[in-house]
């Protein structure tokens, strides 16, 4: 089930990357612009203001965490100055995305593509449901059914517990260890970073990549 939850929500909000072409329509552009700024205010109440009035209600209460949750998530990697962009139509007469998990109080009509290379050989894609408000493009926000609900609270359980073990493995590495694994990171080598704290730690390298990726934070 958890597994089945985070494709669904991954490609609600995001996906990997491809070329995009950019568009020309003043109003297309605005709607971009003020989207990007949204994400790198880094606050909920930014994206929410830019929410389909419709929609608003999913963005609150339970039917709203795992929209809560991923612009949270989204906010910790602003989008860079460059990037590609581009407002695709949806097919019509097909049924919205994960129709058995979330309810839409209106539907989609287009999608926002945003594609980035914040860094060399890191590239990132991030796709948002449009619908027309009057005359400008809103975010469309469907709403978690109560059984998706309750599963997004039990994957955010779990993933607050992880991430508290993180920290502490953080917290408990060694110097010499910790200098050898920055060195790496500054290096650009945080693969490599990941499996040399893999070895001397004994942890698997999913949390090795955890604990390397939190340590690159707290070092930037």
């Amino acid at each position: 089930m958890r597994r089945g939850l985070a494709v669904a929500l991954g490609l609600l909000t995001l996906a990997l990357t491809a070329p995009a072409i950019a568009q020309d329509s003043e109003a297309d552009r605005a709607f971009v612009t003020a989207f990007v700024a949204a994400v790198n205010a880094g606050t909920v109440g930014a994206r929410a203001a830019l929410v389909h009035p419709q929609s608003r209600a999913c963005t609150t209460g339970g039917a709203g965490e795992w929209w809560t949750e991923s612009v949270t998530r989204q906010a910790k990697e602003p989008i860079p100055a460059r990037y590609k962009w581009t407002i695709k139509p949806l097919p019509t007469g097909e049924p919205p995305p994960f129709g058995d998990k979330f309810d839409y109080p209106i539907l989609p009509t287009h999608a926002l593509q945003l594609d980035m290379q914040p860094e060399p050989y890191h590239f990132r894609r991030m796709l948002v449901q449009l619908a027309r408000a009057g005359d400008h493009w809103a975010e469309v926000v469907p709403c978690a059914k109560p059984e998706i609900q309750a599963a997004i609270r039990a994957a955010l359980a779990a993933k607050a517990k992880r991430a508290q073990r993180v920290e502490a493995l953080v917290a408990a590495m060694p110097p010499a260890l910790r200098d050898t694994v920055l060195a790496q990171i500054k290096a650009g080598r945080q693969v490599e970073a990941a499996q040399s704290y893999a070895r001397a730690s004994g942890e698997d390298l999913t949390t090795a990549t955890e604990v390397v990726d939190r340590l690159a934070e707290g070092a930037r």
